[in-house]
């Protein structure tokens, strides 16, 4: 036993351990003082002290800060839950990175300047949290980030300047992409998809992007874009927004730099997006109303479904309704307010039309067939 700062470290070959508060599990601290790490680092899942096995859970604080002699792959166990902050900053020689399945919260500044990883990085669903800056510099990753689908916010410069990812996958739980996430990250190319479940995106966030080619897909869920968000990411081609208002601007330049100047909403909602700060970046702003939804039953009610004239639509909060032919042309809209809407179809004649409800939770829209008599 060795002890440092009036607290009790093991020692098992080069590194120090801590037996955890809960007395069953254990921390990596770091290496022995004096010892120079150099070479693979192999982290084990279990150590054995004094007649018992503990698990080892967390990697703490500092403990391989800037461990450049360190080479090869890390592998992270799958006991590990936390990485703790600055735990491999600036550890440059480290070539892979293989994160466990128990992971649970990568600290702030984890894997700053680990610029000699390289391949694709999966963060698994079992992560929760990453922290500020995590993988800040980590120029060497050359294939798919994936984020999984246990993650919910993604910290300030989480990602900033991983220019060498080429594409990027987030999962479906994400709600919060923070500023300057992935500031800088040139190589991702392709069409990018910001999930349903994002409501915020901060100011940075895909900033100097340039390499995506593609569409930019934002989620139904959107309500705020950071200035500066896609500022540069001048190689989209197609910018459509799923959200029935208008995400807002918290500052200036959301889209600065773009070349496509065309904006796809939801059927019925060109009015709404033409009188926001979204016409100020495109000047064309169309509507989709042939996607035809798959719509929970509880939600939205429409019947009878083939009808020969009238038609009710029965939904918590109807705010809008709009009625449009298979070619998009708008043949009808109305606001109201209220749980049920009755139309006549008759004057329209038999055919396959439809109908946009907007309520207080977005815009669904359901394929009606009208048949003669």
């Amino acid at each position: 036993m060795t002890h440092l700062n009036a607290q009790s470290y093991i020692t098992i070959g080069d590194l120090y351990y801590q037996i955890n508060d809960d007395g069953v599990s254990a921390t990596l601290v770091g290496p022995v003082e004096g010892t120079e790490m150099a070479g693979e680092l192999t982290i084990p899942s279990t150590i054995s002290y004094d007649g018992n096995d503990y698990p080892v859970t967390r990697i703490g604080k500092s403990a391989f800060i800037s461990c450049g002699n360190l080479t090869g792959p890390l592998t992270i166990p799958n006991t590990v839950t936390s990485i703790g902050e600055n735990a491999f900053l600036g550890c440059s020689g480290l070539t892979e990175l293989h994160l466990g399945s128990a992971l649970d919260t990568i600290g702030p500044v984890a894997f700053y300047g680990c610029k000699g990883f390289t391949g694709s990085l999966t963060i698994p669903n079992s992560v929760r949290a990453i922290e500020i800056a995590a993988f800040y510099g980590c120029t060497g990753f050359t294939g798919t980030l994936t984020i999984g689908n246990g993650l919910k916010r993604i910290e300030n410069a989480a990602f900033y300047k991983c220019n060498g990812f080429t594409s990027l996958n987030l999962g479906d739980a994400v709600t919060y992409i923070a500023t300057s996430a992935f500031w800088g990250c040139t190589g991702f190319s392709g069409s990018l998809t910001i999930p349903n479940s994002v409501t915020e995106i901060g100011g940075n966030a895909f900033r100097n992007c340039s390499g995506f080619t593609g569409t930019l897909t934002l989620g139904n869920a959107l309500e705020s874009i950071g200035g500066q968000s896609f500022c540069n990411c001048s190689g989209f081609t197609e910018v459509v927004s799923l959200a029935s208002e208008p995400p807002v601007f918290s500052f200036d330049e959301v889209f600065e730099g773009f070349s496509c100047t065309t904006l796809t909403v939801p059927c019925g909602c060109i009015s709404a997006y033409e009188n926001s700060e979204w016409h100020d970046y495109f000047p064309t702003i169309i509507d989709d109303c042939n996607v035809v939804q798959e719509l929970d039953e509880t939600m939205v009610t429409v019947y009878p479904n083939p009808t020969c004239g009238m038609l009710t639509i029965e939904a918590e909060n109807i705010k809008g309704i709009g009625i449009y032919n298979m070619l998009g042309e708008k043949l009808f809209e109305a606001s109201t307010m209220g749980n049920s809407f009755a139309y006549d179809f008759r004057p329209l004649g038999a055919g396959v039309y439809i109908v946009s409800i907007q309520t207080e939770k977005g815009i669904v829209t359901k394929r009606v067939m009208v048949e003669n008599r």
